[in-house]
């Protein structure tokens, strides 16, 4: 059976979509296409912020790096997702990443110049309209794993992060190590270890030569790790949409 590494179909985005209908030819001379190999890195916390870029193919994450030298990653982009796109309308000079982007598996990157694509938004009510909302969509995004990592118990971020890399799909390898995924998902290596060893116990998730997927989405019981009841990942979803509307409700997000 063939195990891939997690580079899944390109997504969508329907901002981005409406943008590129209207506006093609405009998009397409504007981006600067880049080629990177495995841990190039994109750009340095701290650099002047030159603009956003998407992602066409490969893998990159996103890390912050503690006086230590301790990475925390934050975030995995994969073909489709945007980098760096809420800068662009900031105004406050000087304006820079506040992160490192590294390549994790090599690809390229379009990337869109900030005075230029600034231009272009202003000239163009519809596209800063959309690209207005995409950024939004963006800085939503980091908002709800702050969320996630609080209201999910270890088993069921990994069962989102799996997910969300293909793997209800096929075998797939993870695209970092185990922990750096403790890192990501806000918790130690010991504990991603001891989850992922429930998991297959449970046969929640499979295992074949280091790859990992989810055969189905049927509920299932840990047992002696917790007394929790870990829901099925629809089950998740739907509770983590639940929980995050009472969130704005009350907060007024």
């Amino acid at each position: 059976m063939r195990i891939t590494y997690p580079i899944r179909k390109s997504i969508r985005n329907k901002h981005w979509t409406e943008i590129q209908k209207k506006f093609r030819n405009e998009i397409e001379s504007l981006a600067l296409r880049k080629v990177y190999q495995k841990s190039d890195r994109v750009y340095n916390a701290k650099d002047p912020y030159l603009g956003f870029y998407e992602v066409v193919s490969g893998i990159f994450k996103v890390y912050s790096l503690n006086p230590e030298g301790k990475e925390m990653i934050l975030k995995i982009f994969y073909p489709g997702e945007f980098i760096a796109t809420q800068l662009i309308f900031q105004t406050e000079e000087p304006c820079v990443y506040p992160l490192f982007c590294e390549t994790l598996y090599g690809g390229e990157l379009n990337h869109f110049p900030k005075k230029e694509f600034k231009s272009f938004l202003f000239k163009n009510i519809d596209a800063l309209f959309h690209f207005s909302a995409l950024a939004i969509e963006h800085v939503g995004y980091f908002r709800s794993k702050v969320l996630e990592n609080q209201l999910y118990s270890v088993k069921e971020r990994i069962l989102i992060f799996l997910k969300e890399s293909g793997a209800t799909e096929g075998f797939i390898l993870l695209p970092i190590t185990k922990q750096q995924l403790a890192s990501l998902l806000g918790t130690t290596p010991e504990s991603i270890s001891r989850s992922f060893r429930v998991l297959l116990e449970e046969s929640v998730i499979e295992e074949l030569d280091n790859g990992y997927r989810i055969p189905s989405h049927k509920p299932f019981s840990p047992r002696g790790i917790t007394s929790e009841e870990t829901p099925s990942l629809s089950k998740i979803e739907s509770r983590g949409e639940t929980y995050t509307a009472n969130v704005r409700r009350n907060s007024g997000l």
